[in-house]
C-alpha cells in the first residue's frame, strides 16, 4: 500500500456526526419523511451539523474503517475508528496490525442553515511498508455547512502532520468539498471532491467520490466509487468501488 493511499486510509477513518434543528427538518416532516440518521456525513467526510446528546451509529465505513460515534451534548460529538477488523480477517486473525483513530468535534450554528465545526483527531496505522512502518497523524480541521438535513454543502480544510517510524514527519493540507441531496424518504446522492496540493509524507494527490445513499430510520448503506491521482508518480486515476454500512440509534 502507498504512502498517499495510507492518507487516504487514515483521513476516511474520521468519523462525522450529525443532526440538525426542528426547523431544518420542517420540508421533510411536512412531506411525513423521517428523520435522516445520515444528515452529517458524505461518503468519506462529514459536514458541520452536530449529534444530539446521545445519538450515534457504529458500523463499517468504506469497506475497511470499523467506525463508532457518540454524541456527549448537542454540540460535542466523540468518534473512533479502526481498520483492524477487515486486516484481521485478511490475514486469518494472524499478526493483525494495530490500526486506531480518535477524535473530537464541536459544533456551532450560525445561522439557521449555516453551520460551524472544529475538531481535533489523532492516531497510527501499522503499513508494514519499509521505511515507513507506523504512521502516525495528527489533524485540527474546520467544516463550514450550509444546508438542511436534507439538501447541504460542505467546505473543509483539514491540516494534518502526518509521521512515520522512519521518517521524521511532515505538515499536509486536505481541502475537500461536498454535498449530499435527499431524492426521496429512503435514498439520495452524496459526492466529494478534495486535493492534497502540498507535498509530505505522501506526495501530492486528489481523489473524488460519488454514489448513491439508502437509509432507513436506523441503518443506512452507500454504494459508490472513488477515483484517486496521485500527481507525480502516475497518469492514470485509479476507481475503487466503496461500501459503507451503518446502524444509528437515538
Amino acid at each position: 500500500m502507498t504512502p498517499h493511499r495510507i492518507c487516504l486510509l487514515i483521513l476516511s477513518l474520521v468519523l462525522p456526526g450529525a443532526s440538525v434543528s426542528a426547523e431544518e427538518l420542517a420540508p421533510a416532516a411536512a412531506r411525513g419523511w423521517f428523520e435522516n440518521p445520515t444528515r452529517s456525513r458524505g461518503l468519506l467526510g462529514s459536514t458541520a451539523l452536530p449529534l444530539h446528546m446521545g445519538e450515534g451509529f457504529v458500523g463499517q465505513q468504506a469497506l475497511f474503517a470499523t467506525v463508532a460515534e457518540v454524541g456527549l451534548s448537542e454540540r460535542v460529538s466523540v468518534s473512533v475508528a479502526s481498520a483492524a477488523f477487515i486486516s484481521s480477517m485478511a490475514l486469518v486473525f494472524d499478526d493483525v496490525p494495530f490500526s486506531l483513530v480518535g477524535g473530537i468535534k464541536v459544533s456551532s450554528p450560525l445561522t439557521e442553515r449555516l453551520h460551524l465545526a472544529f475538531g481535533i483527531q489523532g492516531g497510527s496505522f501499522d503499513t508494514r511498508q519499509y521505511l515507513l512502518d507506523t504512521l502516525n497523524a495528527v489533524s485540527v480541521y474546520g467544516i463550514l455547512t450550509y444546508g438542511t438535513a436534507d439538501a447541504h454543502v460542505s467546505l473543509t480544510v483539514r491540516p494534518f502532520f502526518a509521521w512515520g517510524t522512519y521518517h521524521s514527519g511532515s505538515l499536509m493540507v486536505l481541502p475537500m468539498l461536498g454535498g449530499f441531496v435527499r431524492l426521496g424518504e429512503q435514498w439520495g446522492l452524496a459526492g466529494e471532491v478534495a486535493l492534497s496540493p502540498v507535498a509530505g509524507i505522501s506526495g501530492t494527490f486528489g481523489f473524488a467520490t460519488a454514489g448513491a445513499r439508502f437509509m432507513g430510520r436506523q441503518w443506512s448503506l452507500d454504494l459508490g466509487l472513488l477515483a484517486e491521482q496521485q500527481w507525480k508518480d502516475t497518469d492514470h486515476a485509479s476507481v475503487l468501488p466503496g461500501a459503507s454500512f451503518l446502524f444509528h440509534w437515538r
